[in-house]
């Protein structure tokens, strides 16, 4: 899967950089992509440039924060953009793996064999880079951290899976230690503390009343027990070890609620982590399977969560490359203000990080969870026809520059439309999936983008129907919107959108973007032309309409416009959306209100 994480700068600058060669055969090296780089003595874009180098260049990385690389080229040492460099680790790579989830703790020691000190712990269930193998041993990676694992204990992976390094800080990280003072709105505490020798153990989870999740709980949280249990005895036997257990509960509404346990382990100045998220009908007397969720709509949480995930995840300079997948639901826990999701260390974040929280807002997912809910309802999306909507369109795609604009529209639940050329959706399956998740619509703006009045009418046809094909086998979803090429149309192609139940849509105000390719222009022609009931003219080919949008979509929802596609502005109007008819707007005396 095409690489789709981006950097939130803040998280990696609160833990300075971090450093790549944390042993002494492990370095990486850099490659200067795109048409010349600075060099520069700071990591900032106003320090002063040391040189520039052209593309192509080969650069030696000694630091990486996500956002600058502290490197050498030969004699000089200063800071590079990292979004520049297209950076490979100097060692082998076999592939990788990842453990068992059997509930067990992970063991990475200093060398191959059991004789090693251990040198950091994980779970079963995480996984690591296969560096090298060595007897019965692989070398291993997660994030920064380096070591050998059983090679029994790893089944191998097919395709990509990339490891990001890791940052050291875990001030951000959910602990067991902090969940003693986290919220508990669900169940009755049940505390067990006892001392045995050198294994002292603390445990703190809820009693619901709810049968299958009561014995859910106690399982879980018995198991881990005996886990730890059984390492410090085979691993540890002369060093004390402790073992914790806490959790908070929340209660959606009289229903719902959701409990979430952290197990922690440590022994020898090392520890292990686990986590447990349970969801409850208290209703039904029912744990909730946490895939079924959003079973309503699995893609659009999938797209929320990875839009969520790229600003907790560095960039992959050396990091993830796969994109989340249902599996990442697995440790979702309903709140007040949305699905709280948990990363365990070694799984789905660096091994280093800790257990992190990522929340998708009910206001992007509610309407993909099929549960009944007066809560969840209250943030459904709901379009207001007696106050002002608009349809943003963006043909030519789709384009690397549609992502940004997904993004942006799912931040504000905002919807548009986006005219797709089909010769170029296979070139981008991914985005087009992306957009259908989110609710957006995908209207049909020809095969090849020729000017249908100069056509046949079986030309006409195969435009348009080899592109709504194109674009129901990648995705399913059904188009019923004609954005011709140029605008251009003429009888015979209002009458072939006629029969094919597709109706045409033009456009009220032309932003242009194609002749200017400037932001700002692009961003004033939006805010100064926008009016209810318009349809607007886009093309997400460009980075500066990206740059546009991104900077227009949260003002013009605070000026009160309500961000919709072309289907549902036409759907307001008192006449109905005729197929084969032609739509550049709908005036406000034509909507219907419903008053």
């Amino acid at each position: 899967m095409k690489r789709i994480f981006a950097l939130l700068a803040a998280l990696a600058l609160l833990c300075g950089m971090v450093s790549f060669a944390v042993a002494e055969d492990i370095t990486y090296t850099g490659v200067i992509t795109g048409g010349s780089l600075h060099l520069r003595r700071e990591p900032s874009s106003s320090a002063k440039v040391i040189q520039t180098y052209k593309a192509g260049t080969e650069v030696q990385i000694l630091e990486n924060d996500g956002t600058w690389c502290k490197v050498q080229v030969g004699k000089n040492m200063g800071y590079m953009m990292a979004e520049f460099l297209d950076i490979k680790p100097n060692y082998p790579h076999l592939g990788w793996g990842k453990t068992a989830d059997d509930g067990t703790v992970v063991n990475v020691r200093a060398g191959a064999g059991a004789t090693f000190p251990v040198v950091y712990k994980a779970m079963s269930g995480c996984a690591f880079e296969l560096i090298e193998e060595a007897g019965g041993w692989y070398r291993v990676r997660t994030g920064s951290q380096f070591g050998y694992v059983e090679k029994d204990k790893i089944q191998t992976l097919s395709g990509d899976f990339e490891l990001a390094f890791s940052i050291d800080d875990t001030t951000s990280a959910i602990t067991a230690s902090s969940l003693q003072t986290a919220v508990r709105e669900y169940g009755s505490p049940k505390s067990i503390v006892r001392s045995e020798g050198d294994f002292t153990y603390s445990l703190t989870y809820p009693e619901t009343g709810v049968a299958a999740a009561d014995a859910a709980l106690s399982a879980w949280t018995q198991g881990m027990l005996r886990a730890f249990e059984a390492d410090q005895k085979q691993n540890h036997p002369a060093e004390k070890a402790s073992c914790a257990v806490e959790y908070q509960s929340i209660s959606l509404d009289s229903r719902y609620h959701s409990v979430l346990l952290i197990a922690e382990y440590k022994v020898g100045g090392l520890k292990a982590e686990a986590v447990l998220a349970l969801n409850i009908d208290s209703q039904e007397g029912a744990v909730l399977d946490n895939e079924s969720l959003f079973s309503a709509n699995e893609n659009r949480a999938l797209f929320c969560l990875e839009s969520a995930a790229s600003k907790l995840i560095p960039k992959p300079t050396d990091g993830y490359a796969s994109a989340p997948d249902k599996t990442w639901l697995k440790y979702a826990a309903l709140a007040h203000d949305g699905v709280q999701l948990y990363l365990p260390a070694g799984l789905y974040i660096p091994q280093g990080w800790g257990t992190r929280r990522l929340t998708l807002r009910y206001t992007q997912v509610a309407e993909c969870m099929p549960l009944s809910s007066d809560t969840l309802d209250s943030f459904l999306r709901v379009i207001d026809p007696s106050q002002p909507m608009i349809a943003l369109t963006f043909d030519d795609g789709p384009s690397e520059y549609t992502d940004r604009i997904l993004n942006v529209l799912l931040e504000y639940d905002a919807r548009a439309t986006f005219c797709v050329i089909g010769n170029k959706v296979n070139l981008f399956p991914d985005v087009l999936r992306r957009t259908v998740a989110g609710g957006n619509e995908i209207a049909c703006h020809t095969w090849s983008h020729p000017n249908l009045t100069n056509l046949s009418a079986a030309k006409v046809r195969y435009q348009i129907e080899s592109t709504v094909n194109a674009v129901r086998d990648i995705t399913g979803y059904e188009v019923k919107v004609l954005r011709p090429p140029y605008g251009k149309h003429n009888k015979t192609v209002r009458s072939i959108c006629a029969e094919m139940d597709i109706v045409i849509a033009h456009w009220e105000l032309d932003t242009r973007d194609w002749s200017s390719r400037n932001t700002n222009k692009v961003y004033n022609a939006i805010m100064k032309g926008t009016k209810n009931g318009y349809i607007i003219l886009c093309h997400d080919l460009y980075a500066t309409t990206a740059a546009a949008v991104e900077k227009a979509i949260p003002e013009l929802i605070a000026k009160g416009y309500q961000l919709v596609t072309v289907s549902e502005l036409l759907s307001f109007h008192k006449d109905g959306a005729t197929p084969g008819k032609v739509y550049n707007r709908v005036d406000p005396e034509n909507i219907v209100t419903g008053q």
